[in-house]
């Protein structure tokens, strides 16, 4: 009981320093801090710091991962629309991403150019998609009798959800919820003319 208690507190601690630390990053840029002026900026020692985090990426996926929508509880949360396609429904459990960014569109876009702007951060995140993606596969298998039809659903809709994310993130101006109809009706048209063509 006390150890789960210690570890709840741990993790709530991790999590509000990694918000810190990605608040400076994203004012800074990863590249110009280094992880001792992290430290100091959060009132912590190095070696601290070390404690939390296996470094300055970390700190940042850890941040991302809080601020991050669980699209399989949103999914499993849905119930399909007659006559819906598994992508239709995947484009609707990114609702509440699209909301945000509607809200916040500048905290987001920051979000998004610190990820893609670092290597080893895109490395990072898309290890995290990989979890996304099983999780989100999990939840699609119950719309679905064919558990690859669900896995390679899950991944062609992440691709298609980060291409999005991208191209809005680099198009000031431009509306998310326009980009990522644009990009899921393009697909669907691909999947159409495909089937037809059998």
């Amino acid at each position: 009981m006390v150890t789960a208690v210690r570890e709840r507190v741990r993790e709530k601690m991790k999590i509000e320093l990694a918000e810190q630390a990605y608040a400076l990053f994203a004012e800074r840029g990863l590249e110009n801090v280094t992880a001792q002026q992290a430290a100091q900026s959060l009132g912590i020692s190095r070696a601290t710091f070390f404690r939390y985090f296996s470094s300055k990426e970390d700190a940042v996926i850890t941040a991302l991962r809080s601020f991050s929508v669980h699209f399989s509880e949103a999914l499993a949360s849905m119930a399909s629309h007659p006559g819906e396609s598994l992508l239709e429904l995947l484009r609707r459990s990114f609702e509440s991403t699209v909301v945000a960014a509607e809200v916040e569109p500048e905290a987001m876009r920051e979000r998004i150019q610190l990820v893609w702007g670092s290597p080893a951060l895109r490395a990072s995140w898309q290890d995290f998609r990989r979890e996304q993606q099983a999780s989100l596969a999990q939840a699609l298998s119950s719309f679905c009798a064919n558990v690859r039809r669900a896995e390679t659903s899950a991944a062609l809709a992440l691709t298609l959800y980060d291409h999005a994310l991208v191209r809005w993130a680099n198009a000031p101006g431009e509306s998310l919820r326009e980009i990522l109809d644009e990009v899921f009706d393009f697909a669907a048209m691909i999947d159409d003319q495909w089937a037809g063509s059998k």
